[in-house]
């Protein structure tokens, strides 16, 4: 599970990337530094 102090921690870096956790949640991180959540089913 991705806790609030895990999200307020993740840093931007020069490309997209994603940080998983075990239920299938995901958030990307772009390089601007917005993070973008998704769910897979």
């Amino acid at each position: 599970m991705l806790t609030d102090t895990q999200l307020r921690n993740i840093k931007p870096q020069d490309k997209l990337y994603k940080v998983n956790d075990r239920d299938g949640l995901y958030v990307a991180v772009t390089p601007a530094g917005a993070i973008l959540r998704s769910c897979w089913w």
